[in-house]
């Protein structure tokens, strides 16, 4: 019995053993850490962007419209005087130079060229027919100096200073005379013109980007004195002697004058031309002047630009004055 009894712990112990060896393997043995997938970058080519040098732009001052003058006549400086002005020429030598046109528009979008014409003022009688007309006219300023000649009005002699100038009437440029004023006396020089008979008159030099409105510059130009003279001050003759060989060759000059006056208003006028010997000199080319220097009417002259600036008909040869209540020169880029 004590040997089984021996043999069976052995046999167990055996078995245990066994056992305790099956069970070592029996046991989960650690899972590896999963690998990190390597991540390959492949270098993919991108889109590669090319900067182009890209010329600035240089600002050009291109007009927006490109006047062409016309062909004109080649106006010759003469020292005679036009016969239906003058009998007494006193001519200035001075240098013939034309102005040079250049593009500009005034405010209702018309070209101002050496054509160009806008009626500033307009009324009619009874009758229906103008009597009351008055424009602003350009001009081709042909030399730099004032020139002279004279005129006889209630056994005077006048004075009459004036610009020599062309415009151009339905496509031809005719030389005129633009008149600014005139003082008492035969062949007066501008140096002698006395204090008390001073030339006066309104002008305005104006740069090419300053806008111009032909009405609301009359309007402004013929106002009161006190609203007037902050505008449109007074100068002298002599002022406007000085400035003239200033300008650039790129000028414009516009001259707004009435052209027709009411019948009832010519006592009136022939009383001013009596009395102020500038508005003589200015009232001239648009009147006929008769015996005792009455005004007996207008002129060819008056009623031939009424014609034409109304109508548009042909001026005739041998028309050469207008002149100027207001002037304004307008300067090109220099």
């Amino acid at each position: 019995m004590c040997h089984n009894l021996i043999k069976c712990p052995l046999t167990l112990l055996i078995i245990i053993a066994m056992l305790g060896g099956f069970g070592c393997h029996a046991q989960p043995t650690p899972t590896e850490a999963p690998q990190t997938p390597t991540i390959t970058l492949t270098s993919t080519p991108s889109a590669t962007f090319t900067i182009t040098s890209t010329p600035t732009p240089t600002e050009t001052r291109t007009p927006a419209f490109t006047i062409t003058p016309r062909p004109s006549k080649t106006l010759t400086p003469t020292s005679t005087a036009y016969p239906t002005l003058s009998l007494t020429p006193s001519p200035t030598d001075v240098p013939f130079r034309p102005a040079e046109l250049f593009p500009y528009m005034d405010t209702n979008g018309k070209i101002v060229d050496w054509s160009y014409a806008h009626i500033t003022q307009l009324g009619v009688d009874r009758e229906d027919q103008v009597d009351d007309l008055w424009a602003f006219m350009a001009f081709q300023l042909l030399d730099r100096g004032i020139h002279q000649r004279n005129f006889e009005f209630l056994d005077k002699t006048i004075t009459v200073y004036y610009l020599n100038v062309a415009h151009d009437f339905s496509g031809e440029l005719l030389p005129m005379q633009l008149v600014l004023g005139g003082t008492a006396g035969t062949n007066t020089a501008i140096k002698d013109i006395p204090a008390w008979d001073s030339v006066y008159l309104q002008f305005q030099v104006r740069e090419y980007w300053q806008s111009f409105d032909p009405y609301i510059v009359h309007r402004d130009a013929n106002r009161g004195y006190e609203l007037r003279e902050e505008v449109f001050p007074l100068h002298q003759l002599i002022d406007l002697q000085k400035t003239l060989p200033t300008l650039p060759d790129e000028i414009i000059l516009l001259a707004d004058h009435p052209i027709l006056f009411p019948v009832d208003d010519w006592h009136q006028i022939k009383l001013d031309m009596s009395r102020v010997i500038n508005l003589a000199a200015r009232y001239q080319p648009f009147f006929e002047i008769g015996i005792l220097d009455r005004l007996v009417d207008q002129s060819d002259f008056a009623y031939a630009l009424r014609d034409y600036l109304i109508d548009n008909k042909t001026i005739p040869e041998g028309i050469y004055a207008y002149s100027s209540q207001t002037l304004i020169i307008i300067k090109g880029e220099e």
